[in-house]
C-alpha cells in the first residue's frame, strides 16, 4: 500500500517534534517519542524524515522562518526610511536568532549530513538563501528611492549578510565560548552597518556615534557634520 504524503500530516510532525525538542533536546528527544505523541507510527515519520537529526533542522528552519521572515520581508516597505535603522532593527533580531543555541545546532547538523537527503541545499534554500532574497528586494527599493546606491542588490544582499555576521559567526559556530552579550551585539551591528553603508551609501555615510565620536577626538576639530542618529533600541 502506497502511503500518500500530504502537507498538513507534515506540519503535524513538525509541530509536535518542536514540542518533544523543547523539552527532551535534541540528544534527548527520540523518533519513538515523536512518533508516539503524533499518534502514528515511526514508519510514517521515517516516510517524512529519514532520521532524527534531519527532522531536527527542519523543526530549526520552521521556527526561525516564523521568527524572522516576515521582518525581514517588511524592510522592502520600509525603503523610504533611514536604512541604517531598517538594517539595525532586523539585524538585531538575526543576529540573536541564528546565534541561539537551537540555530546553530541545526546549522552544524546541516553541515555535517548535507549529503543526506540533500539536506545542506534544504538549508540552505530555506534559510540563507530566503534571507538573502528579502535582504535584495530591501536595497533594491532602497536604491529606487535614492536611499541607497547598490548595482546589483543580490550581491550587495551577500555582502550585508555576512557584515552582519562578521562578529559572532565563528564564535558560536564553533562554541568558543567568545559569545557577546546584548550590548556588544548591537555594537557590531553597528559596525557592520558602517561599513556597508560607506560602500552602499547614496553619498558619503554619516557615521554611527561611537564612530562620530572617534574621529572628533582624534581630529581635535569642532563638529561640522551632525552624525546620524544612534538607531533606537527598543
Amino acid at each position: 500500500m502506497v502511503r500518500v504524503r500530504t502537507e498538513a500530516k507534515r506540519e503535524a510532525i513538525l509541530e509536535t517534534a518542536a514540542e518533544v525538542f523543547r523539552e527532551r533536546g535534541l540528544d534527548g528527544a527520540s523518533m519513538s517519542e515523536i512518533a508516539k505523541r503524533l499518534g502514528g507510527s515511526k514508519a510514517t515519520l521515517y516516510g517524512y524524515f529519514p532520521s532524527k537529526e534531519e527532522l531536527f533542522v527542519h523543526v530549526s528552519l520552521r521556527v526561525v522562518a516564523k521568527q524572522i521572515m516576515p521582518a525581514l520581508h517588511r524592510m522592502a516597505e520600509r525603503a523610504d526610511e533611514d536604512p541604517r535603522q531598517v538594517i539595525f532593527d532586523v539585524g538585531r533580531q538575526l543576529i540573536r536568532l541564528v546565534t541561539s543555541p537551537s540555530s546553530v545546532t541545526a546549522l552544524r547538523l546541516a553541515v555535517a549530513q548535507r549529503s543526506v537527503g540533500n539536506l545542506g541545499q534544504v538549508f540552505y534554500d530555506a534559510g540563507p538563501r530566503k534571507g538573502v532574497e528579502a535582504f535584495a528586494a530591501y536595497l533594491a527599493a532602497a536604491t529606487k528611492v535614492g536611499r541607497l546606491n547598490v548595482p546589483d542588490p543580490t550581491v550587495g544582499a551577500h555582502h550585508l549578510r555576512f557584515l552582519l555576521e562578521a562578529e559572532t559567526f565563528w564564535s558560536s559556530t564553533l562554541d568558543l565560548k567568545e559569545n557577546k552579550n546584548a550590548t556588544e551585539i548591537d555594537q557590531a551591528i553597528e559596525r557592520a552597518i558602517d561599513v556597508f553603508l560607506a560602500a552602499y551609501g547614496p553619498t558619503t555615510p554619516a557615521l554611527s556615534p561611537t564612530a562620530a565620536h572617534k574621529r572628533k577626538r582624534d581630529t581635535s576639530r569642532s563638529p561640522g557634520n551632525a552624525s546620524a542618529p544612534r538607531p533606537r533600541r527598543s
